[in-house]
């Protein structure tokens, strides 16, 4: 390991939350990790984020867009301006996730005594149930069309769960090396949101590093508060639309026949389900996104997707 501390900026994006906003800053400045410096990529929010940010934290630099450019877009901001002030490494945290003080001093300390990581992340637990995973480590199985969290929803027991390594890391929360990330470009913006997480993952895994999760180092989720919550019609859409996009990237041609049959059983299942709830704007929000992504274009419908 060094002898000096590696410096790390922290890159928040934000949309229109301005209180979780500032429980986030305030959980990184607050981290027992001393040489991290906090990046808040604003997209053109309406609700007075960039001033509440600015008056709490004046420390913090900020990148005020005049429209909201997403996720991947914004991060890769963030990147950008690591990479030109010299930073090794960057840690990417959701808006509505918030850092345990110890998670990013275990984080370095596992990549720095494994050189053929390039990224890691913490476990994740329910922002209101710590005791409950979110995350603890991600499956990519593409045969199977099963992308998805390991121990999702299981209680935490800490003699169980050690340091390994995983599939991919969500972006909800993870730290890379900042020339690793450089070299790869950053996340694809063309994903828009979700899944571009997985599809840096495998490019990562592809270049040949590491990916692990630590589960000595913890954060805590609000679950997709932005995007309206965990089974909002906006989150349908572009969680359909971005899966099909990692498919067609990602699988390998002995992968599609069992693919294609698991994917419509599955969708099918899922849509009747929603039906019988009553819940037609899913149903559709869910096969717009599936033909999108198929197909490389949007297709228009009468009602708007509710954020």
């Amino acid at each position: 390991m060094k002898d000096s501390t590696p410096t790390v900026a922290a890159v928040i994006v934000n949309w229109n939350q301005r209180d979780l906003l500032l429980e986030a800053v305030e959980s990184v400045v607050n981290s027992s990790y001393a040489d991290t410096k906090v990046i808040v990529v604003d997209n053109a929010s309406s609700d007075e984020s960039v001033d509440a940010v600015r008056q709490a934290f004046p420390e913090v630099e900020m990148i005020v867009n005049d429209r909201n450019l997403g996720f991947a877009e914004g991060s890769n901001q963030g990147l950008e301006l690591a990479i030109k002030e010299g930073i090794e490494y960057v840690l990417f945290l959701n808006n509505d996730a918030t850092l345990d003080g110890e998670a990013i001093k275990k984080l370095i300390d596992l990549l720095e005594r494994k050189p053929e990581a390039g990224a890691a992340a913490p476990y994740i637990f329910y922002y209101d149930r710590r005791d409950v995973i979110w995350y603890g480590g991600g499956e990519v199985s593409l045969w199977r069309g099963r992308i998805g969290h390991r121990f999702l929803r299981r209680r935490f027991n800490a003699d169980k769960h050690k340091a390994k390594t995983t599939d991919y890391l969500t972006g909800c929360v993870f730290i890379a090396r900042t020339e690793v990330l450089k070299s790869l470009g950053g996340f694809d913006t063309s994903i828009y949101l979700y899944s571009e997480d997985v599809d840096l993952s495998l490019k990562l895994r592809k270049a040949g590093w590491q990916l692990w999760v630590q589960p000595d180092a913890k954060a805590y989720h609000r679950i997709s508060v932005t995007s309206g919550g965990e089974l909002s019609p906006f989150k349908a859409f572009h969680r359909a639309r971005s899966n099909i996009v990692i498919v067609k990237r990602w699988a390998e041609w002995w992968e599609f026949p069992t693919l294609m049959i698991g994917g419509l059983l599955a969708g099918s299942i899922i849509s009747a389900r929603l039906l019988l709830q009553g819940r037609v704007k899913m149903v559709i929000s869910i096969w717009r996104g599936i033909i999108s992504g198929l197909l490389g274009f949007d297709i228009p419908v009468k009602f708007r997707l509710d954020r």
